[in-house]
């Protein structure tokens, strides 16, 4: 049994890694998950793969950590549910059939950018890529007092949380064709644990990847949607140039800009992001089957 929740699908020569957004469960990633695992489904140049999506803490299917955090949660502690969720799962990354592809989006990008960017977690990465995401989130008194309201106010504020989230992860327009869609995602973000929530805000209003971002050596994918307007495209582009001057292995940096799309591009353009992913690994060291 995993620390984290996981939903694994596919087989492989790659081992894939998702790790997604405040609110979100592995739903988030349902068409890029299905378009890694098939082969034949995305570049035809890029064989299925094992593909590994989680959910955060308090988040989806996953539940809390037992007993009281004496300090706020960091991002560095959701690093380590991820790693202690991998090591369960035989991916400890201490020989390159362990190793994996980390891909992050939002959160999910600021635990991913900890991974690849710390001395003691780098060697578990491969290659990694980063989907509208950012080395910093905001106000931190923002995040703490969003912290403060959800605990207080439970599975309603989530809810309000929700339906004003949900106008800043799609486009206009695919909310409008998609309603569906739309109230689905308003119940994801809304199913999650309150105090699972908490935390994660916890960790973003403390999380600067500044300096994790200058010691990331592994090829790196940057992908921004073209009107996110949490994580604009310069933002991602910066990141890929920080990355770009640490003498990259291989020398392998790329960046993207998908338009349409927003923040939650994995939902509204999962085709696109498959592509981009695959297309990226192409060019990247190939792992050993």
């Amino acid at each position: 049994m995993s620390i984290l929740h996981t939903r694994i699908t596919g087989r492989g020569p790659r081992t894939v890694v998702l790790l997604g957004a405040l609110g979100s469960s592995v739903d988030m990633w349902t068409g890029v998950q299905n378009r890694l695992s098939v082969p034949g489904q995305g570049t035809d140049s890029v064989p299925g793969a094992r593909v590994i999506a989680v959910d955060h803490r308090g988040h989806g299917d996953s539940s809390l950590p037992d007993g009281q955090q004496d300090a706020p949660v960091t991002i560095a502690d959701l690093a380590t549910d991820v790693t202690e969720t991998l090591d369960r799962l035989g991916l400890d990354g201490e020989s390159d059939a362990t190793r994996v592809d980390l891909v992050g989006l939002s959160i999910g990008g600021a635990i991913a950018q900890h991974l690849a960017g710390s001395p003691e977690t780098a060697h578990r990465v491969r290659t990694l890529s980063l989907v509208c995401t950012a080395p910093s989130f905001g106000s931190p008194e923002d995040w703490t007092a969003k912290a403060t309201a959800v605990r207080a106010g439970g599975r309603a504020t989530l809810q309000d949380l929700a339906e004003d989230t949900v106008q800043r992860w799609l486009t206009p327009g695919y909310l409008a064709d998609h309603p569906a869609t739309a109230a689905s995602i308003v119940a994801m973000i809304a199913a999650n644990s309150p105090e699972g929530y908490a935390q994660c805000c916890e960790a973003l209003s403390s999380f600067d990847g500044t300096d994790l971002l200058g010691q990331v050596t592994a090829p790196t994918l940057t992908v921004a949607g073209a009107t996110d307007p949490t994580c604009p495209p310069e933002t991602l582009q910066a990141m890929a140039e920080t990355v770009a001057g640490n003498g990259v292995s291989d020398g392998v940096v790329r960046h993207s800009v998908v338009e349409p799309g927003a923040h939650l591009l994995p939902v509204q353009q999962a085709k696109r992001v498959a592509e981009l992913l695959q297309e990226f690994w192409g060019v990247s060291p190939d792992p050993v089957s």
